[in-house]
């Protein structure tokens, strides 16, 4: 199995109208970027068989800009274990009805991420340290009774922007 960790891009600070970090959009530079972004990963030849996302608005949004670029939008999942906190055992519910071959997107926060590329490792020491808007490969061998899996690559927004023109 496939697995790609994607951060959600940038978003607005906590003030004025926004309350609350679950409500917290994208900014329009966010957007921008996260729109060149997975322009880069569609140039990349990326596509997925599904997309979780964590229920919260900047998250959806990021995973939504993706769905739109790689033409993945029906596949595109809320996940409530993405959320803050993230929930490893509930996420690992999520995965049994996923075959071997498949290769899933999860979009959502840090540290919680970061955290999840060691536990797919293989090593719940390892956190990545994932900037908004980068996206990681994980090749997994197998998901029970313990992961072990490969990092295969991880791109900051950087990379990919880069990647989008070239």
């Amino acid at each position: 199995m496939e697995i790609y960790l994607l951060r959600h891009g940038i978003a607005e600070n906590i003030g004025g109208k926004i309350r609350s970090d679950g409500v917290r959009p994208l900014t329009e530079e966010g957007i921008d970027l996260m729109r060149d972004e997975a322009k880069g990963m569609k140039r990349l030849g990326l596509h997925f068989n599904v997309v979780l996302t964590s229920p919260l608005v900047r998250s959806k949004q990021t995973a939504e800009i993706v769905g739109d670029v790689l033409d993945c939008s029906n596949k595109i999942h809320n996940c409530a274990a993405l959320a803050i906190p993230m929930s490893v055992a509930d996420l690992m519910q999520s995965f049994k009805s996923f075959q071997n071959d498949y290769k899933v997107l999860l979009v959502g926060h840090q540290p919680d991420l970061g955290k999840l590329a060691g536990y797919f490792i293989g090593n719940s020491k390892l956190s990545l340290s994932l900037k908004k808007g980068s996206l990681c490969k994980i090749e997994v061998e197998r998901l029970s009774p313990t992961p072990r899996g490969n990092l295969k690559w991880y791109l900051t927004p950087r990379q990919l922007k880069i990647m989008s023109q070239a």
